[in-house]
């Protein structure tokens, strides 16, 4: 259960990159 919940919080974290890194590149 603590495995799935650290998957997905990295998950989160790494889309969250991604998209302020595409939002920066694109302005």
């Amino acid at each position: 259960m603590i495995l799935i919940l650290m998957i997905v919080t990295i998950l989160m974290l790494m889309t969250l990159l991604i998209v302020t890194l595409i939002r920066s590149w694109s302005f």
